[in-house]
């Protein structure tokens, strides 16, 4: 077993492609784990955005790419990329909900945009620019507030 090293995603991803490292196990999503983050998200009192790792949608991406090349192999995969396909879009779904709510309430603290991944943040604040702009637009630059 080599060493353990902290690298940026890209270089990281780069050296597993080319056979030289492995990612940790800790660091793999699976579809349980997939499976378990979906049921934290559609929980009917979970009206916060529950945290993610920070790397969470690249490892969506990794795990999807994973299954479909599997599937080019193994035609009984299918059912396990479908299900990963499904856990995914709705996962994604139901966090853009709630973060465009957050962008469109115009509150902006540090409590409720913690939990949110880089990707995420930017969407937030893409929203509330253009939530701001709009009610500007119709009330006046002055009524706003």
């Amino acid at each position: 077993m080599g060493q353990e090293l902290e690298l940026p995603l890209w270089v990281a991803h780069h050296l597993v492609q080319m056979g030289y490292a492995r990612f940790r196990e800790e660091d793999q999503l699976t579809l349980n784990t997939l499976s378990t983050t979906h049921y934290r998200e559609t929980l009917p009192a979970s009206r916060q955005v529950p945290k993610l790792s920070r790397s969470f949608y690249f490892q969506i991406r990794r795990l999807i790419r994973d299954l479909r090349s599997q599937e080019a192999k193994d035609r009984n995969k299918a059912r396990d990329l479908d299900k990963a396909l499904a856990l995914a879009r709705d996962i994604v779904g139901i966090r853009v909900k709630k973060i465009a709510s957050l962008g469109a309430s115009g509150e902006q603290t540090s409590e409720l945009t913690s939990n949110l991944t880089a990707e995420e943040l930017a969407l937030y604040e893409k929203i509330r620019n253009a939530v701001d702009t709009w009610k500007k637009d119709i009330l006046g630059r002055e009524h706003t507030s």
